[in-house]
């Protein structure tokens, strides 16, 4: 019988796997796509197997247009639009209806704010931590840090206009498998601190380094999935851990975070819900939603 699925109210939080080459289906996962894009503007790309034949064909399109059909796979690199190839390992096998879909980011603008800018699109702010995208200011601030849950750049000062590219850059909202619930989660957030008192002084002075953060959660996993083999295939994984839910609907306060599964427990106590305990650790800065 399958775990439960339903989150609790309270501190809650629901788990979301990057699915690999944006993979939609039950058959086989053996696409591989380019890196060359050449297009002067952002584009998603969507490919489907239309035929289970021999060789199988599939379907494609671009930015939601309007579909090529039925082109026969090769096992070689297949050529779509503006340099995006996809290539399948095998030409049989597949399963009628799988999907896979990309995004590449190309000269995409940001809306600047002193020395920040963030992808201006929402719907391209989910960055992949896999292929991290460059943003690059015309006035030659650097880049000190990216938060790739909001699409923010933060640099050494203030900037001028700010785009943004990266071949696989971006997540579509396909992309994000929800694999689970989360349930009594907290996470940790620390500051390295370099000691720079000298003798004499009565208060201490410190040079801060780094941050990072790390968490643990009781787990309420949907019964087909294990995060063991998330931990051994060293997967990231996207979190939505919400502190104040009022209307019970996923919608109010909560952060975002791309995390590694670092330990998993186990236990199973006669007439309770079997639990799955993890430890996390986040990889780059988490970010803060608001209740709507």
């Amino acid at each position: 019988m399958a775990s439960p699925t339903t989150p609790q109210h309270g501190r809650h939080g629901a788990i979301y796997r990057l699915r690999p080459n944006g993979f939609i289906g039950s058959g086989i996962n053996d696409v591989t796509w380019g890196t060359a894009f050449s297009g002067a503007d952002s584009s998603f790309f969507e490919v489907e197997i239309d035929a289970e034949a021999i060789p199988d064909t599939f379907r494609w399109r671009q930015d939601g247009g309007a579909y090529t059909d039925t082109v026969a796979i090769t096992g070689a690199a297949q050529a779509l639009a503006d340099g995006q190839t996809v290539t399948f390992a095998a030409t049989t096998g597949h399963t009628l209806l799988d999907e896979w879909t990309v995004s590449n980011l190309k000269a995409e603008p940001c809306t600047e704010a002193g020395a920040t800018a963030q992808i201006t699109d929402a719907t391209k702010r989910i960055l992949n931590p896999n292929h991290k995208p460059v943003f690059t200011d015309d006035g030659g601030e650097h880049v000190l840090s990216i938060n790739y849950t909001t699409g923010m750049a933060y640099f050494s000062n203030n900037v001028g206009t700010v785009t943004v590219e990266g071949n696989l850059g971006a997540i579509e909202a396909s992309g994000l498998e929800k694999v689970g619930y989360l349930t009594n989660w907290s996470f940790n957030v620390s500051l390295d601190l370099a000691d720079a008192s000298y003798m004499g002084q009565a208060w201490k002075n410190n040079v801060p380094g780094q941050a990072g953060a790390t968490g643990s959660a009781e787990t309420l996993f949907i019964g087909s999935d294990s995060f063991l083999d998330g931990i051994t295939t060293k997967e990231l994984f996207f979190l939505q851990l919400f502190n104040y839910d009022p209307d019970q609907d996923q919608t109010g306060d909560h952060f975002n975070a791309w995390v590694w599964f670092n330990g998993l427990s186990v236990n199973a106590p006669v007439g309770d819900v079997v639990k799955e305990g993890i430890d996390f650790t986040m990889d780059g800065m988490p970010s803060f939603t608001a209740n709507v």
